[in-house]
């Protein structure tokens, strides 16, 4: 249960910096390209890759693919809400 709500609270994070302004201008005035740093599923894979492969092994891969996939289905139920 506590992995799950780490998970979670990984894709909210995702998700809350794809859609917090200033990031979207840091990204768009330094010109990086869309995937990453514009994509949430693929940001949020990348920025949970390193902390869970580092806690939970190999296994930290699978991990940070949930939470990419659940990032990118939370934000898409935000936006068309």
């Amino acid at each position: 249960m506590e992995l799950l709500i780490k998970l979670l609270g990984i894709a909210s994070l995702g998700v809350m910096i794809q859609d917090f302004p200033p990031y979207q201008w840091i990204v768009d005035r330094l010109r990086l390209p869309e995937k990453p740093f514009k994509c949430t599923l693929c940001f949020t894979f990348w920025l949970s890759t390193g902390p869970l492969v580092s806690i939970y092994g190999y296994e930290g891969i699978v991990y940070a693919a949930f939470s990419a996939m659940t990032s990118e289905l939370l934000d898409r139920h935000i936006w068309k809400s």
